[in-house]
């Protein structure tokens, strides 16, 4: 794919992203103000676990490891192949995750136990039920999961970026009609419901693709038995990663009650850079990096990667350090309203304050870990994840102590700083460089005009609020867009003062857009008049 096709798919998935982020915000706003940060929300969000574990586990697993594994089938043997390990791989994973949810029903209140030891009474019984409920969730997650893998495979990214769309939309009609009437039962039987709109809104891909699906497994099919030896260490490894959100959650849940709801609305807040811009990025480059893998091109992997790199960076700093800054009057104004209570805002900024100082590493890791996939290396992923996961449970009995809810969001954001510099070492040794130096230059660029961003919209905000020390929802929404607008304007002067590539690369990329668009209406016009 070519460098303008590139920034082309990027764009509409960022712009798809942004879309279902902002609905995801809504969602999240819908839930806290409707339930608040109660022993409600937080059994509904321990209920979840089990489902948002096994897909994390299962969906990341097979995304990563379907796209390298099915450019290596066409290349060999073509689309019929191709398509013959897709419908072997969808069918039975319909078969295991029947197995699954069917062996979740029986035993959730063993789970319930496990990931909420400090629940009791009427929070377990509740916890218990949702859990049940929940569990459908985990066949139409997997689903999901590989018709996004190859849509992606076969370089058709809108559809699966459009998937949070729906689910959104569902979930808030399902938050605000169970307020009313099914309290939090309801939101349950709208997450399922929202789960299973996520396939439905990738059929028109599909067909497009000309994907047919066919009822068979075949056991010998060389690209089939390739993903069972590559998936074990990504299983084991995202299911290391998601074990550390298991302890986090259960430490959570012997504290003060909101505080995994806390954790949770800051981890929504700080991931929204990741699941805009980074995924955006990351998702466009992986085929590429699955094809100079399958090519043995590796000067070209080693410069894809680095571009990669120095996307992320340029991105996720400065949205970092505007997290940190801005961080009470986001939350008050994203969150703060009906039963989420300024106690909630206060708990909720304090946990973006340390997910914050980990964004920089949890976008890297996304990059390099992809480049490790596409060269069909699954293990040394594993044992640096699980490596990781090791650190984040010891941080966080240091730091929960000292820190309490925060302490735990730290333990996470210092844990992806030792994978990720390891993650690198690694790679460095195996592709024997990956151009440190510019990497180098690039983050010192970056942190240099994200400090003075940061530095401006300190003042700048600070100045507003002894203007207007009580401002209302209204206008301190306007006040913090305005700060925000700010900041990223200090922020393009300066990296343009520092000649920052990626500002040049995304003005140009902005500027055929708007003249393409510009060209498309004017020829409406000229159609209309004639």
């Amino acid at each position: 794919m070519k460098k303008e096709q590139l920034l082309k798919a990027a764009g509409i998935i960022a712009v798809a992203s942004i879309l279902s982020k902002i609905l995801g915000f809504i969602r999240e706003a819908a839930l806290a103000g409707v339930f608040g940060a109660t022993s409600v929300t937080d059994a509904y969000l321990q209920a979840s676990i089990l489902p948002s574990i096994l897909f994390s586990v299962v969906s990341t697993a097979l995304t990563t490891t379907l796209i390298p594994v099915f450019t290596q089938r066409i290349h060999d043997e073509g689309q019929e192949a191709g398509r013959r390990f897709i419908n072997t791989l969808i069918n039975f994973i319909l078969i295991f995750c029947f197995v699954m949810i069917l062996i979740g029903v029986v035993a959730a209140p063993l789970i319930v136990k496990l990931v909420a030891p400090g629940f009791g009474g009427e929070t377990f019984t509740l916890t218990v039920a949702l859990t049940r409920m929940l569990l459908p969730m985990i066949l139409f997650m997997a689903i999901t999961a590989l018709f996004t893998g190859y849509l992606q495979a076969v370089e058709r990214f809108t559809w699966p970026a459009l998937v949070g769309i729906p689910f959104n939309v569902i979930m808030i009609t399902s938050i605000f009609i169970s307020g009313i009437s099914f309290g939090i039962i309801g939101v349950a039987v709208g997450s399922v419901l929202a789960t299973a709109s996520q396939i439905l809104i990738m059929l028109p891909g599909l067909k497009r693709a000309k994907y047919r699906y066919q009822l068979l497994i075949d056991w010998k099919d060389p690209g089939f038995r390739q993903v069972g030896k590559l998936i074990v260490p990504i299983l084991l490894a995202t299911g290391a990663g998601q074990l550390g959100l298991v302890v986090d959650r259960i430490l959570a849940s012997g504290l003060t009650e909101g505080s995994i709801s806390a954790l949770n609305f800051g981890t929504r807040l700080t991931q929204l850079p990741l699941g805009i811009f980074i995924m955006a990025v990351t998702t466009v480059l992986y085929p590429t990096f699955s094809q100079l893998a399958a090519d043995r091109e590796m000067h070209g992997l080693r410069r894809a990667m680095v571009a990669g790199v120095r996307a992320s960076i340029f991105l996720t700093i400065p949205m970092a350090v505007g997290l940190i800054v801005l961080r009470e009057p986001i939350v008050r104004v994203l969150f703060e309203r009906g039963a989420f209570d300024p106690r909630a805002t206060e708990m909720t900024a304090f946990a973006v304050l340390f997910f914050s100082v980990g964004l920089l590493p949890m976008a890297l890791r996304e990059v390099i870990s992809r480049v490790y996939f596409a060269l069909q290396d699954t293990m040394t992923p594993m044992m640096l994840g699980i490596a990781a996961v090791a650190v984040n449970i010891i941080l966080n009995f240091a730091l929960i102590g000292p820190l309490a809810h925060g302490g735990l969001a730290l333990a996470t954001s210092l844990a992806s700083y030792f994978a990720v510099f390891i993650l690198f070492a690694v790679l460095r040794k195996r592709l024997g460089g990956l151009g440190g130096l510019e990497m180098l230059d690039s983050l010192w660029r970056v942190s240099l005009a994200s400090g003075v961003m940061g530095a401006g919209v300190y003042a700048l905000w600070t100045a507003l609020a002894k203007v207007y020390p009580a401002p209302g929802f209204f206008l301190e929404a306007v006040l913090l867009a305005a700060s925000i607008c700010a900041g990223a304007a200090v922020y393009a002067v300066a990296a343009y003062l520092l000649g920052l590539p990626e500002l040049k690369s995304g003005l140009d990329f902005a500027g055929k857009a708007a003249k393409r668009l510009f060209r498309r209406q004017n020829k409406g016009s000229v159609h209309d008049a004639c």
